[in-house]
């Protein structure tokens, strides 16, 4: 009976599965934190990247096309190793080349085939605004969600999906003597969600070494001194949470829903 007693305590909490679903590399840093912690806690986590950010050349002179979008794979990569979750799974649709209807429906395919592979849990995407408006950020979210609610043609049917949210309070009136972290706060500014809308903020603040490694690994996209900003804008604009709307979800939840815990 003890023993019994004993093994039942000292039994690990089973792991669930987390997928991730967003268009480009570098997408993720937008939760690091959040996926940093969950696979330290013993947890599968998963990155589906659509595209793979073959025109993004924002910080690098290397062609656009295959040549950065193979470097910017590698990239993601490095990252998911910074977070320490698994190897990425790349769909390689062309970077600002989905919203055509043959895409979007091809997209489809390659999410429910992620749905059935990683069997996820909870799943995370981009909100109606694409968090930055970008229309590859809408498309992946759009997918996600329409994949998500199509539960019937599910053999795996996941119990939550989140939207990526930045609360309205954190950002209004922002100030700060750094000029890039103002000028990425006011950018977000204007993306913001109300925060009566905002239901789930996990608390990710000792994972934000994981996140500023992954962060790094992006460089053909932000010189150090962006990447010093989005550290500063995870710690001391963010506080180490990463907040999330919960838009679906297979069991009915009351409309004062406060969450720190999406696999609760």
């Amino acid at each position: 009976m003890f023993l019994i007693l004993w093994l039942a305590l000292a039994s690990p909490v089973s792991a669930e599965s987390i997928l991730a679903v967003f268009a480009h590399p570098d997408d993720e840093t937008t939760v690091g934190p959040l996926l940093a912690r969950y696979a330290a806690e013993g947890h599968t986590v998963r990155l589906l990247t659509l595209t793979s950010g073959q025109i993004g050349t924002a910080n690098t002179k290397l062609k656009a096309g295959d040549e950065l979008g193979a470097a910017r794979e590698e990239e993601l990569r490095c990252a998911c190793r910074g977070l320490g979750i698994g190897e990425p799974e790349l769909g390689r649709f062309m970077d600002g080349g989905v919203n055509t209807g043959p895409a979007l429906e091809k997209m489809a395919q390659k999410v429910r085939q992620m749905f059935e592979q990683a069997k996820p849990d909870v799943v995370i995407t981009w909100g109606p605004d694409g968090l930055t408006g970008h229309p590859d950020h809408r498309a992946a979210g759009a997918v996600a969600t329409q994949v998500f609610q199509r539960q019937g043609l599910l053999p795996h049917k996941a119990r939550k999906l989140y939207y990526v949210a930045y609360p309205e309070s954190l950002f209004a009136n922002f100030q700060s003597d750094n000029q890039i972290l103002k000028g990425l706060a006011a950018a977000i500014s204007s993306r913001v969600v109300s925060d009566a809308f905002v239901t789930t903020v996990v608390d990710a603040g000792r994972y934000l070494d994981q996140a500023q490694a992954a962060i790094r690994c992006h460089k053909t996209q932000w010189p150090p001194q962006q990447m010093q900003a989005m550290a500063d804008l995870n710690s001391k604009v963010l506080k180490g949470k990463v907040y999330l709307r919960l838009a679906l979800s297979s069991k009915p939840l009351p409309r004062s829903l406060r969450e720190k815990d999406i696999l609760k």
